[in-house]
């Protein structure tokens, strides 16, 4: 009897070690990518695609449906900048066994700052403008087919709607660039109706760990100080799946000079397990849209390493998919690539890759 109790008080002492829990089944893993950053950087875009394709092999893609590059004339049509993109994702899947599928955004806000896209034409560089210009006939035209054009693809795995539209983070430029909620509730029905067998997402940005997370959601009055905080509780509930963008180092994070990266991925992942369960009771799952994968500024804070070290963390949670950001830097970076590869097939559960 002695030796029994002397061995529970033994494994009480391991903790959690002594009573490891399954991962669950892996997310699909992946990257965005927008032609823009190829473009400014004087490289071509399918060029580069290819190579972060050729090198990671992920299952998911995310590419952007720029408003403005689609729609340069009111009612003129131009999707060669998407089509071209997809036109690589297909080449790829042609001549490897992992297929890549595609996540397609769509709306006024899109992702990569200035993260508001909408054509001159439309002078519509914030609220109330922005929403007059959405309720009018070109946006919708723009909006409907985008979504017609690429329903039939066998590449399209998921829209997302919109990006991070419930959150101010517009400059001085495009002032308070938020999307209405009646706005986005139309986004959402419509893309719906035109194609009812593919997911709808949207995106927020995540704050800064739980107890920010539950303040927001239970007295939202006292986290108005905090610093940059999204809206999970509200994308939550109007997309099929909630989209997080968690970063865990950059001059938007709070406590970033007073904190290590490892505590602030530990918060990170423990607000990601929050919102995970939180979607599993609402009958949805948590999507990891932008993880970051690169150095935010030149203090090198956030290293290869750490993406790898994320990638681990976030494996631990019931996650449907996981897109890392940043991989454009990673083409002249030999290290960032190796690691982002790495931190892809951890996310798939190949742990020895």
């Amino acid at each position: 009897m002695r030796s029994l109790v002397l061995l529970a008080i033994a494994a009480l002492a391991l903790g959690s070690e002594a009573w490891l829990e399954p991962s669950p089944p892996p997310p699909l893993a992946g990257f965005s990518f927008s032609p823009l950053t190829s473009l400014a950087a004087g490289r071509d875009p399918e060029a580069d695609l290819d190579l972060l394709l050729d090198a990671t092999e992920p299952d998911v893609v995310r590419l952007p449906i720029y408003w403005d590059l689609v729609e340069p004339e009111p009612g003129d049509l131009d999707f060669s900048s998407v089509d071209a993109l997809m036109a690589v994702v297909a080449q790829h899947d042609r001549i490897t066994p992992v297929k890549t599928r595609v996540v397609l955004t769509v709306g006024a806000r899109n992702f990569l700052y200035p993260e508001l896209y909408v054509p001159d034409w439309a002078q519509a560089r914030g609220q109330p403008g922005l929403e007059l210009a959405q309720t009018g006939a070109a946006y919708r035209q723009y909006f409907d087919q985008s979504i017609v054009r690429y329903r039939p693809s066998s590449l399209l795995y998921a829209w997302q709607i919109e990006n991070e539209p419930l959150d101010k983070v517009g400059d001085a430029e495009s002032g308070d660039d938020r999307i209405s909620d009646q706005q986005l509730a139309w986004e959402m029905a419509e893309v719906h109706v035109l194609d009812p067998k593919h997911q709808a997402v949207t995106t927020t940005y995540n704050g800064l760990n739980t107890a920010v997370d539950l303040l927001e959601l239970w007295a939202p009055r006292f986290v108005t100080h905090v610093g940059t905080v999204g809206h999970p509780e509200g994308a939550l509930e109007v997309g099929d799946a909630l989209g997080l963008d968690v970063y865990i180092d950059g001059p938007s994070v709070p406590l970033r000079h007073v904190t290590t990266t490892s505590l602030r991925l530990e918060w990170k992942q423990q607000t990601v397990a929050l919102w995970a369960t939180r979607a599993s009771a609402a009958g949805k799952s948590v999507w990891l849209t932008e993880v970051q994968a690169q150095p935010w500024d030149s203090r090198g804070a956030f290293g290869p390493s750490d993406l790898v070290a994320s990638a681990s963390s976030y494996r631990q949670e019931s996650l449907g998919v996981v897109l890392l950001w940043g991989v454009e830097t990673w083409l002249a970076q030999p290290a960032w690539m190796n690691a982002g590869a790495q931190a892809i097939a951890i996310l798939r559960g190949n742990a020895g890759s």
